[in-house]
């Protein structure tokens, strides 16, 4: 068969030696009237006055050390913003250590991702950073996957003959790409959706200045390269309670680079990456039998052997940007922040057919202080909003139905209908044919004898998808930073 190929993160400050956050999450509707408000509120972050005096304006550099691109590390490895990478690195011996919390939206499906880490970094002969990411948790679930018009992979697909051709036009699936195997069971999803966790990815990288404004060059700049290594083994459509534990990951490794930059102006610093990741793809994905429905002999009824096809899964293309400014200070040399970033992701490269992918763009803004008289302490709080509607408001159809969508495919995976699962799987077994571990199992066929088995919906679906925004409040503590 010939195939046409075609994230809310929002992570708590990192630190030097010694790190605790703390965060409150508030769900934000997508029609509450802040979001109507959205260009006002990033104007007055960016343009609040400030009322100081004109010795309060020179740079003070302890005052500086506690600018959130300079105090945090970045979730995504290295000394940094929230999502944006700075080209500078940590000093020769130094080392930070910090405490993460991702919380973002994934389409389609609505599924909702929350993840803690763990990273440190070592500032390696002044130009050279280290940095080494392990996540112990990492929570997924999924609301509206829609797993019986879309099986989750890999899938057995078994194509029907007689009386004609049964073979449906791709695409099968349809899932987030972070996490291609998420299970949905819908006799034993929570209320809030298909709920699991289990452990995310760790990351390993290094980064490398090349210019710096501290040693007079006119602009920051540096490249980053990472690996990132799976700590989940996959295991396939797993039964209830089992998949529970499972966030539904690919299982390869991937690998990438980033070029980095960055500008200050007055007392505006911006960051902007840009960087490729290529992703792993794994071995499980599609296996087609034809079969000939007329027939019980296993020598008449399977049609040739069956042809397996991995999960080829898109690449990333990464795009970041963001800024730190003074927004005010008041009295007691007591300084605020204010920060800003926009992060998009997008899928490229070939793939499996999907029904769709949505390339996510998110925005970040908030502000942030160091306690008065302690600044190895800081507080702060963001606002971020996942710009993609994933098609809400629309409807999408399977795939899996006859070409005039006047009845469905036959979808027997056990999570499914445990029954019609026990009924089929028995005809297909009499007949010789055989199935993979753990996979989901559909009959295309247009032969009407086998009508009382369809389940496969036909009618268009709504996409829905409830995320919008969320609030974040932190602190952050740095034991031996600037006081």
């Amino acid at each position: 068969m010939v195939r046409e190929r075609s994230a809310k993160p929002l992570c708590i400050g990192s630190n030097p030696i010694g790190a605790s956050d703390l965060r409150v999450r508030f769900k934000t509707p997508r029609n509450h009237p802040i979001i109507a408000r959205l260009p006002a509120v990033l104007l007055i972050l960016l343009t609040v006055p400030v009322a100081e005096s004109a010795a309060a304006q020179l740079p003070d550099p302890g005052i500086e050390s506690t600018r959130p691109s300079r105090f945090n590390l970045s979730v995504n490895g290295g000394r940094g913003l929230v999502q944006a990478v700075s080209p500078e690195t940590l000093a020769s011996g130094e080392v930070a250590v910090g405490a993460q919390v991702m919380n973002y939206d994934r389409n389609p499906g609505d599924i909702d991702f929350f993840e803690y880490s763990l990273q440190v970094a070592v500032g390696i002969g002044g130009r050279t950073e280290l940095f080494v990411k392990v996540p112990p948790w990492l929570r997924t679930t999924s609301v509206y996957q829609e797993p019986v018009r879309f099986p989750v992979p890999p899938l057995d697909i078994f194509v029907d003959t007689h009386p004609t051709s049964a073979l449906r036009d791709e695409p099968y699936f349809m899932f987030s790409p972070e996490v291609p195997y998420k299970t949905y069971n819908l006799a034993n999803r929570t209320a809030i959706g298909a709920h699991s966790r289990s452990s995310g990815d760790g990351v390993v990288g290094l980064k490398v200045n090349l210019l710096s404004e501290s040693r007079g060059d006119g602009a920051g700049v540096g490249v980053r390269g990472f690996v990132e290594f799976p700590t989940e083994t996959p295991r396939f459509n797993a039964p209830f309670p089992e998949w529970r534990d499972l966030a539904g990951v690919s299982g390869e490794i991937d690998f990438g680079f980033e070029f980095l930059f960055a500008r200050t102006w007055k007392r505006t610093e911006i960051l902007a990456n840009a960087g490729y990741k290529r992703v792993g793809d794994p071995e499980r994905g599609l296996r087609m039998q034809w079969v000939d429905s007329s027939q019980t002999d296993p020598a008449g009824f399977l049609v040739g052997e069956p042809v397996d096809f991995g999960l080829d899964l898109p690449d990333e293309l990464r795009l970041s940007a963001g800024l730190t400014v003074p927004a005010f200070r008041l009295p007691l040399n007591w300084q605020w922040w204010a920060l800003a970033e926009f992060n998009h992701k997008r899928f490229v490269g070939s793939s499996v057919p999907v029904e769709r992918f949505v390339h996510p763009a998110e925005l970040s803004l908030g502000l942030q202080t160091n306690v008065l008289k302690f600044r190895s302490v800081s507080l702060g709080a963001a606002w971020q909003l996942l710009l993609n509607d994933a098609g809400r408001g629309g409807t999408r159809t399977t795939r899996l139905q006859a070409p005039d969508g006047s009845f469905g495919d036959i979808h027997f995976g056990e999570l499914v209908d445990p029954g019609l699962s026990a009924e089929v799987r028995e005809f297909f077994l009499s007949r010789g044919a055989t199935f993979t571990d753990g996979s989901s199992k559909v009959f295309s066929t247009n032969n009407p004898a086998f009508d009382s088995w369809r389940n496969v919906p036909v009618d268009p679906a709504a996409v829905r998808f409830e995320g919008a925004g969320n609030v974040l409040v932190f602190v952050t503590w740095r034991v031996g930073g600037p006081r």
